[in-house]
């Protein structure tokens, strides 16, 4: 059974990939076909927060805005973007691994493939904000 402290942790581990993590957080079990695959855009970027939020809000502004009314979260997900890029993909990595229960809801919610698209249009947008 995922809890809801399961959930926030998912939600940080997502966080971890960026904009995913906001989602995870807000809307638990948000999924890919492999969980790694979905954030790695954002687990690579070289972007700032302040670049992501300014995409996210641009392609996504209903994801943006619950991303903006959960300070606590949004703190957690800049936190993440502060860390080097081998440390964000590394956690993420460990998390999922220790977690198997937490990949599997992942892969097997149905709003994959919007998140994916949500994630890889800030990936590929963040550097111009």
């Amino acid at each position: 059974m995922i809890t809801l402290r399961n959930r926030r942790r998912t939600g940080t581990v997502l966080a971890i990939g960026g904009l995913a993590t906001a989602a995870a957080l807000l809307s638990p079990g948000l999924a890919a076909a492999a969980p790694m695959d979905m954030v790695t855009p954002l687990l690579n970027s070289t972007c700032s927060f302040d670049q992501v939020d300014r995409a996210l809000h641009a392609k996504n502004p209903q994801m943006a805005s619950i991303l903006d009314s959960n300070p606590s979260q949004k703190a957690q997900l800049k936190a993440k973007f502060d860390e080097p890029i081998q440390q964000r993909r590394a956690e993420a990595q460990q998390y999922l691994a220790q977690h198997p229960e937490a990949q599997q809801q992942i892969q097997n919610d149905p709003r994959s493939s919007s998140l994916q698209r949500t994630i890889q249009a800030v990936a590929d947008s963040c550097h111009n904000y």
